[in-house]
């Protein structure tokens, strides 16, 4: 059964759709990283051979300083357009563990690319146990002028340049095998983000890259990390906004509705947040969260409350919810950040938003400068709990 594209943000429409209007009408007028402490090569790695020799000091001296200034040092390519604008998408997986360099292998005939595959993981004193965190995939393009004969570049437009793919308007839907395109989800999809961009009266994205697959594990293979650890409360079914404006939809029974992820895409580069609180809950306001709509997520979050007569707001951004699942906690974070967004844009709109999403991530600090920008007329804790259980009453339809 095809699902209603419109139910993933039902309490976003009656907000937004005046100020589309408008828009149309004006149109047609007008991550910190940590280095690893060592790089090793596995026995399998032969160095003698020369371009394995030369891509093995590549990635070397590539992981002892992974950012953005490798283009300057040469590094990284910058043939084509999506190196240029996006690079490694792979940041994630430096964490400060050790990297081993176990596999350089041609990607194919021809000496011109090799595919690198270096293993992140830390053993304890003994060596007897070994904590994994991520085997990333790269690839060593070989190219004139570069400092070891080749430069690095990321995986995903080669393994998914011969995947299904849908553009309408601003976003480009790619489809792993097995998925498909759904047309009034990729028209919802697109409209969508011009609506945000409309409500927080920001530029619109040039372009976005929508990847819809069968799980989050899959998406984060297309990325180059064919192993990363998910939280468990994902269930495998997941989202990811990255850098370049490319979103992650790793949640079949969504597919191109995902849109929770497209709000931090949009508004990450023109409407920056210093607070999770904000940058979560403006996406859960708008798009829901975790397979359920803004009021679902209400409605649970009543249901956490209601099972715990005792949590406290400070509980729930601290993430220290008693006898709690990883799961619950982050649904309660998550509603609770959208209760507070849709409060704060009705009592002063989009410059009360702002304001909010100054505040520093400090749950002592938000719980300080919360009761003032809600207009409570008590500055306690206790007074912001009431408000805090009234209002999730109140948005659940709870009587």
């Amino acid at each position: 059964m095809t699902a209603n594209p419109n139910r993933s943000v039902l309490r976003f429409w009656p907000l937004v759709t005046p100020l589309v209007l408008a828009a149309l009408v004006t149109a047609m007028t007008a991550h910190a990283q940590a280095t690893s402490s060592t790089v090793s090569v596995s026995f399998g790695v032969d160095t003698t051979l020369a371009e394995v020799g030369g891509i093995v000091r590549l990635v070397r001296a590539y992981l002892t300083n992974p950012d953005s200034s490798a283009r300057s040092r040469g590094l990284w390519s910058t043939a084509t357009d999506f190196d240029r604008r996006v690079g490694d998408l792979t940041t994630g997986v430096y964490q400060g563990f050790p990297a081993s360099i176990i596999g350089i292998a041609s990607d194919g005939p021809g000496d011109s690319v090799y595919v690198v595959r270096v293993l992140y993981a830390r053993a304890d004193s003994t060596g007897g146990h070994i904590s994994p965190l991520a085997l990333q995939r790269l690839y060593a393009v070989r190219e004139s002028a570069a400092p070891f004969g080749f430069r690095l570049a990321g995986a995903l437009p080669r393994l998914t340049r011969e995947w299904e793919q849908r553009t309408k308007g601003r976003v480009t839907f790619w489809y792993a095998p097995g998925q498909h395109p759904n047309p009034a989800r990729i028209s919802y999809a697109s409209t969508f983000v011009d609506s945000v961009a409309v409500l927080f009266h920001v530029p619109p994205p040039n372009h976005l890259d929508m990847y819809v697959t069968g799980s989050m594990e899959e998406a984060l293979r297309a990325t180059g990390l064919d192993f990363f650890p998910e939280a468990s409360a994902d269930r495998g079914r997941g989202g990811r906004a990255l850098p370049g404006g490319i979103v992650l939809a790793g949640n079949p029974g969504l597919g191109e509705t995902y849109v929770h992820e497209l709000v931090h895409v949009i508004l990450g580069p023109t409407f920056p947040s210093r607070n999770r609180l904000f940058g979560e809950g403006v996406a859960t306001w708008l798009g829901g969260a975790r397979g359920r709509t803004p009021q679902e997520m209400y409605t649970r979050l009543r249901q956490i409350q209601a099972a715990r007569s005792a949590l406290t707001l400070s509980q729930v951004l601290n993430n220290d919810i008693p006898d709690a699942a990883a799961e619950e906690m982050t649904e309660a974070f998550y509603a609770t950040g959208a209760l507070v967004v849709d409060a704060l844009y009705r009592r002063a709109g989009i410059a009360g938003l702002r304001a909010f999403s100054q505040l520093n991530n400090d749950p002592k600090v938000l719980l300080a400068a919360l009761p003032a920008q809600l207009g409570l007329s008590g500055s306690d804790q206790i007074a912001l709990d009431r408000w805090w259980r009234a209002e999730a009453a109140r948005q659940s339809g709870a009587r």
